[in-house]
């Protein structure tokens, strides 16, 4: 048995430290904040499996300029951040071709695809199943053009094994009738998943992690201290070194930096995303929704209604602009026109996204007992239980049923 240390509590550390413990192993969480409280619980709370082609499709670079240019666009970047975001941008662009497109797609198609079964495997293990809702999503269309532009998109995620149904609007109404009634067509999500609250997801993982003997410290791991090609221990905010025999790096956004200083770089930008959970929504909604086009997702949760999205590039000590979370709520308007936002609280999270929206999975290129899980942006809660697999196997030195080169650490 070894004395492994996770640097981050979030829904992928928390999974890493739960899986690593299964195994066997004396698990240390480090995180200075509360369960529950990071990027997941500002997310849609989807199991999205085929949500596996990049960011950086042209469809997206074509309208970038235009969303950066407007406030209440679904992509935003805050002006002082434009030159510390700028080298990830370049290669965030140097991902649009469609080779890259397509190769890309594939490598997180490896992933999503284990994504429900390990899910669920995971959850079952701790007897929490009923945190998943075996619900499908669906993806609305405004118009037939706007569904002819993402049908190329569509097909792929069907090439690759996903199962989504193009539908009519009238049809997509017929399974919500909460939604309007004007929608050209829909996208059938048929093998998506969902959990009944992103923050209790993550609270009751802690909860089963403290229950079998792991402990979780509230401290922020800074950096580390090493000798030769190993880490020894966890430096700390507060002066405190952790030891460990293994070091598992799961820290979102915070990964760029503690990997910094074992002496590598990461191409990683920590981009805020919003949600407006409304208590009293005046309507009934069984399916989460995606709507593409304003760049959100609409997800009914055990506590309330979740309006969640944007991507917006800032700084990591910028405040939350929550205008941008009021925005949400107004479009989502026109996807459920009953939609009152009485008793809205308002959340959000920095996701850890890459340039080529690959998550980084694999060991640290200069130190031998570290691995580092991160850079999973939308795909956190998605990939979590997966990548809490492949971590385990990591550090015991076990053959996974995925090939990990793709995601490797030193890929950048």
């Amino acid at each position: 048995m070894a004395k492994i240390v996770v640097v981050g509590g979030g829904v992928v550390g928390i999974s890493c430290a739960l899986s690593l413990q299964a195994d066997g192993h004396d698990v240390v969480v480090l995180d200075p904040g509360e369960p529950g409280e990071g990027a997941s619980r500002a997310s849609c709370g989807s199991i999205a499996v085929s949500e596996v082609v990049p960011l950086s499709k042209p469809g997206t670079l074509r309208l970038a300029p235009k969303w950066l240019l407007d406030p209440k666009g679904p992509l935003a970047l805050r002006p002082a951040s434009l030159l510390a975001v700028l080298p990830w941008f370049l290669r965030f662009a140097g991902n649009a071709r469609g080779d890259r497109i397509r190769s890309i797609s594939r490598d997180i198609a490896l992933l999503t695809a284990h994504a429900v079964s390990d899910t669920e495997d995971f959850l079952d293990r701790y007897g929490l199943r009923s945190l998943l809702r075996e619900v499908p999503v669906i993806q609305l269309f405004d118009s037939k053009e706007e569904l002819e532009k993402e049908r190329g998109y569509l097909d792929l995620r069907r090439d690759l094994g996903f199962q989504i149904d193009v539908v009519s609007g009238n049809e997509a109404a017929e399974l919500e009738p909460a939604l309007a009634k004007d929608f050209a067509a829909a996208a059938v999500l048929r093998d998506w998943r969902s959990v009944v609250d992103p923050k209790r997801y993550v609270v009751e993982l802690h909860k089963a992690f403290a229950a079998r003997g792991g402990e979780v410290r509230r401290l922020k791991g800074t950096g580390f201290n090493r000798q030769e090609r190993q880490a020894r221990a966890v430096r700390t905010q507060s002066g405190e070194a952790v030891t460990g025999d293994a070091f598992v790096i799961a820290a979102g956004a915070a990964s760029k930096d503690l990997v910094s200083d074992l002496g590598f770089t990461i191409q990683l930008a920590g981009v805020i995303g919003y949600q407006s959970l409304l208590k009293a929504p005046g309507i009934d909604q069984t399916h989460a929704l995606i709507y593409g086009k304003g760049g959100f997702g609409i997800t009914p949760y055990e506590s309330g209604l979740a309006v969640a999205g944007s991507v917006e590039f800032a700084s990591a000590s910028a405040a939350p602009d929550w205008r941008r979370a009021d925005i949400l709520v107004e479009r989502a308007r026109r996807v459920l026109p009953g939609l009152t936002a009485r008793s809205a609280e308002r959340y959000f999270g920095r996701r850890p996204l890459t340039p080529d929206t690959k998550p980084i999975i694999g060991r640290a290129p200069t130190a031998d007992n570290v691995v580092v899980a991160t850079g999973h942006g939308q795909l956190g809660l998605t990939l979590a239980a997966t990548t809490g697999r492949l971590v385990r196997d990591l550090v015991a030195n076990r053959r996974s049923n995925v090939n990990l080169s793709a995601y490797r650490a030193d890929r950048f």
